[in-house]
């Protein structure tokens, strides 16, 4: 069986992907990923075929391409700008590369990431089975998104960049609920949602831990005190001013304390470091949750996984993008402590992380979510479940 993911070009929105990428690969599966030229390193680097798709650009490099974008996140309308692009501009482009790509190498099914919709659109004229690999909302969840973006307008693409794909007779939110759903949440983060027949919780791998490796001196920290762990993600690390707030605030902790800035970041570039706090580019992220009392992050998806499955409190820090959703979620699973843009500084979130060190109830709560997290099925599941989509032509499940 032929299987083609596609996702935009970031970390964000790719390596969730992997799991689902080595499992069919591990099952015998021809397995190919498709995204924007310039992200064909990054795929290829994972042992991955690769189609490229979509707009010449990458999400941890958007400002070169997309100015604009820096000037949005800062108001904290990240999330609005990409929604835009993403159906003015994305999809639309995505859509034609795939169909294009299939005259040489047709895929049985397709698996997108969450917002990755060429997928949706190019599978619908081709006749090609889409599975989509949600993000911490589910595709059709108008409450959570709604709280964001502009929903209705986002329907509103969806039907207009159809018709001129000849697609008539269909809206988005009927087209999701029809395409099987894949997150790696459990049914409890979806409060007062009903993930409904098409939706499967699996557990995902985490791609780096707890077994791969970490550095050495990883194990003297938290010997003394906590281990606080935090992280602004790859793509948004580059912010300077939330980033002196994580420092200068996470100084103020009886903690031992580890922030990873990300490859694009220069350590020595950043400023003073506080005694108790060591700064490097990249841990191992799953070895490091697996050490530590508390995560302090940008609540990106990947980051909050990893800290559910290890049954991690956190506290959230959003600063664009889905962020918002992510932590409103977590907050509602009793799993975070969350701080808006215009509440992060140096002081609200030592308080904040001094609060959450000491929370029982959200420890208690985070421990219980790593058990029911434990009991999800494997994603060894979703293989025979895409075989016979693949066969039938359809994600329903049976």
């Amino acid at each position: 069986m032929r299987v083609l993911l596609t996702t935009q070009p970031g970390h964000g929105h790719f390596d969730p992907m992997i799991p689902y990428a080595n499992a069919f690969r591990a099952a015998g599966h021809e397995v190919r990923v498709a995204s924007s030229a310039p992200f064909a390193r990054v795929v290829e680097a994972a042992g991955f075929d690769f189609t490229a798709i979509g707009t010449h650009f990458r999400w941890d490099d958007v400002e070169t391409t997309f100015p604009e974008f820096v000037d949005y996140a800062r108001r904290g309308q990240g999330l609005e700008y990409s929604s835009e692009f993403s159906w003015t501009t994305w999809n639309p482009a995505a859509a034609r590369d795939l169909l294009a790509s299939f005259d040489s190498w047709r895929p049985d099914v397709m698996i997108r990431e969450f917002a990755e919709n060429g997928a949706t659109l190019a599978g619908q004229v081709a006749d090609i089975p889409v599975i989509c690999a949600s993000w911490s909302a589910l595709p059709t969840d108008a409450r959570r998104w709604g709280s964001v973006i502009n929903w209705p307008r986002v329907l509103d693409h969806y039907a207009s960049t159809a018709r001129t794909f000849g697609i008539e007779h269909d809206d988005a939110e009927a087209v999701w609920n029809r395409q099987l759903t894949l997150t790696g949440l459990p049914p409890s983060w979806f409060s007062g949602g009903n993930t409904g027949p098409t939706v499967r919780h699996l557990r995902l791998p985490l791609a780096d831990g707890p077994d791969a490796p970490g550095p050495d001196w990883l194990d003297t920290l938290g010997r003394e005190r906590p281990l606080v762990y935090a992280t602004l993600g790859t793509v948004f690390n580059r912010m300077r001013k939330p980033r002196r707030a994580v420092i200068d605030g996470l100084a103020e902790l009886d903690a031992d304390v580890l922030l990873t800035v990300g490859r694009t970041v220069d350590p020595d570039t950043i400023g003073s470091i506080p005694p108790r706090m060591r700064v490097e580019r990249f841990v191992p992220q799953g070895y490091a949750l697996s050490k530590a009392f508390l995560a302090v992050s940008h609540a990106g998806l990947g980051t909050m996984l990893g800290a559910i499955y290890h049954g991690v409190p956190m506290v959230s820090l959003v600063l664009g993008a889905e962020h918002s959703i992510n932590a409103a979620s977590a907050a509602e699973a009793g799993l975070a402590l969350p701080l808006s843009l215009d509440e992060i500084d140096a002081a609200t979130i030592a308080a904040t992380a001094t609060r959450a060190l000491h929370d029982r109830a959200l420890r208690t709560r985070s421990t219980a979510v790593r058990k029911e997290c434990e009991d999800l099925e494997t994603i060894d599941c979703l293989v025979p479940l895409a075989e016979i989509y693949a066969e039938n032509g359809t994600t329903l499940p049976n």
